[in-house]
């Protein structure tokens, strides 16, 4: 009876140690908070571009854009609950949608798909008669491109040639430098110089991801899935030095470029543990699991005490 118990008691703190990591990644993870946005509508003829097969052009397009653009988002949304990287065309009688979304690689499949779900809401409504888009979140990004396709019949035997978007080398996206200054932390230049140049190498060995706490510092990188491992290595080097410069007393910045980012967050008074995102994390995540898993171990191992203790005393009333 005793030995039945424990092992139901066993059973019972494995599925507690198997799923509490990702009950209390998913509570503390900040995914859907807007990093920034950029919503281009300057080729305005297509909106204004008119033809004798439709004499009320400019509205038929606007109708055949938006059903476009809604379906590459519907389709985004449902590859994200089987994939953290995904590219693709869409393309209908009027237009050609093409571009990606792509989460975090350490965040659970889970957060890909809510924080997907949630970009595709946010590009709607921010970017809603843009010709190409890039919404990023702290947990996913998106980027598509709309083009305008002739005639159905071009369409079909051309669409193979419309292809995904691809990226320039290395552009400068967006840049966020923290306020406060570093200046007066001895050796934090050096440090921070460090930690940059492992991951460069580190995002080649992680296969386009990259996170790691070194010393005093938390650095995060990823590239885009389409990129290649050498020119990932390249680009989040071109991000590193990029960031060190923008950046070069403030105690944590990002800065994302064609094709990857990189991003860095300095603790001068404590080590930054091992939390799933410095840029985003609203508590310590390892520490809080330990915290848990160890008071549910204690009562479980306690109850299994007091039982074998109980055990003991009823053979020793039969005796």
């Amino acid at each position: 009876m005793v030995f039945q118990l424990i092992s139901l008691l066993a059973q019972t703190l494995t599925l507690i140690f198997v799923s509490l990591p990702s009950l209390i990644n998913t509570s503390q993870l900040d995914y859907d908070t807007l990093v920034f946005k950029q919503c281009d509508s300057s080729d305005t003829t297509i909106l204004q571009k008119t033809t004798t097969k439709y004499p009320n052009y400019s509205n038929q397009n606007l109708v055949f854009r938006a059903h476009a653009v809604s379906s590459f988002l519907r389709k985004l949304d449902l590859e994200s609950s089987q994939a953290k990287f995904f590219k693709t065309l869409v393309v209908n009688e009027e237009h050609a949608v093409s571009g990606w979304f792509q989460c975090r690689e350490d965040y659970p499949r889970e957060i890909c798909q809510r924080c997907v779900s949630t970009l595709r809401d946010i590009s709607t409504r921010l970017c809603r008669n843009a010709t190409s888009a890039r919404v990023h979140l702290r947990g996913c990004h998106l980027v598509y491109e709309i083009e305008l396709v002739d005639t159905p019949t071009a369409q079909a035997k051309n669409h193979h040639n419309y292809n995904l978007l691809e990226t320039p080398e290395r552009s400068p996206i967006h840049k966020t430098c923290d306020g406060a200054t570093a200046e007066t932390f001895a050796g934090f230049e050096e440090m921070r110089t460090e930690a940059l140049t492992a991951a460069e190498t580190g995002v080649v060995d992680g296969h386009g991801f990259y996170e790691e706490s070194y010393k005093l510092l938390h650095v995060v990188a990823q590239c885009d899935g389409h990129v290649e491992a050498c020119d990932c290595g390249e680009c989040v080097g071109a991000a590193a030095a990029a960031v060190a410069e923008e950046c070069r007393w403030s105690i944590a910045g990002q800065i994302y470029l064609e094709g990857c980012y990189v991003g860095y967050k300095y603790f001068p008074h404590e080590f930054p543990g091992d939390s799933y995102h410095a840029e985003g994390t609203k508590a310590n995540v390892g520490k809080s699991l330990a915290i848990v898993v160890g008071g549910v171990a204690a009562l479980v191992f306690v109850a299994i005490f007091f039982m074998f203790l109980k055990s003991l005393r009823k053979k020793g009333d039969d005796c």
